[in-house]
């Protein structure tokens, strides 16, 4: 499982030099990045359903009980963002919005990745494939929490929140004893080409949605007559900088001095 956890970071590292978040260092207004976070709508929703999916296929006594736990440790995150977009002032999509054009890359990401749990014939690939998700869940609030603080956002925000980033951070999956256990699961030759694979499509998919909402940000902002977004530091912290210490490896749990560092 080694292997694939390396495979995790390498793809992880990538996913967050992504242009959207180096858009996030330069500290724009919450409502210059729009149609984020109403885009993300689809996404969110659906993940639950990825979570309950690959719960419910895996019966290997070795990953069963991780991958429940982790079910159970996301449960109610949905709620959260309905909630933030309600303290936001942002109206959710009705139907005809929401498999509209701008929610399409959305849809297409959170399909595919619907469909991984259906198509993987070892319970490892399921576990992979939380893995994965969580890795770059990890750099995505990690970004977004720097960036609302920066920002001196005040409203009662709990799925874009920092707790929400702690609370993904204390996942049982995180544990070092859990880690440990990980990282001695052996895997074999077939079992191992099937995960390292999955995780190639996951990011694809991630960065496949995040370029449209960079894209449609980007739009939005030369009708605007916006400055573009610049990969550039933003008030004296590089875009390197931003990066978690905690995300090593496929966001493993930080130790306790280096958490206390990032508060």
């Amino acid at each position: 499982m080694k292997i694939v956890q390396q495979h995790i970071v390498h793809h992880q590292a990538r996913f967050s030099d992504h242009p959207f978040f180096a858009r996030l260092e330069a500290d724009p207004p919450l409502e210059q990045l729009a149609p984020f976070p109403l885009c993300l709508t689809f996404f969110v929703m659906t993940f639950q359903d990825i979570l309950r999916f690959c719960d419910e296929r895996v019966t290997d006594p070795e990953y069963k009980p991780m991958v429940h736990r982790h079910r159970l440790e996301d449960a109610g995150h949905d709620r959260w963002f309905l909630g933030d977009l309600s303290a936001l002032g942002i109206e959710l999509p009705t139907a005809a919005q929401l498999f509209g054009q701008p929610h399409r890359a959305a849809r297409s990401a959170s399909l595919a990745l619907v469909a991984e749990p259906f198509m993987a014939r070892h319970d490892a690939s399921q576990l992979t494939l939380l893995l994965t998700l969580e890795s770059a869940g990890h750099v995505f609030f990690e970004r977004v929490a720097r960036y609302l603080e920066r920002t001196g956002e005040r409203r009662p925000l709990r799925y874009f929140s920092r707790t929400h980033l702690d609370v993904e951070k204390a996942h049982d999956v995180f544990d070092e004893g859990t880690d440990a256990r990980l990282e001695s699961l052996v895997l074999d030759e077939e079992a191992r080409a099937e995960s390292l694979a999955l995780i190639d499509r996951c990011y694809r998919e991630l960065h496949g949605m995040f370029d449209a909402i960079e894209a449609q940000i980007a739009e939005a902002a030369a009708r605007a007559g916006a400055p573009p977004s610049r990969r550039e530091p933003a008030r004296g912290a590089g875009v390197q900088s931003a990066r978690a210490p905690a995300l090593r490896p496929f966001a493993r749990r930080a130790p306790r001095d280096e958490a206390r560092r990032l508060q």
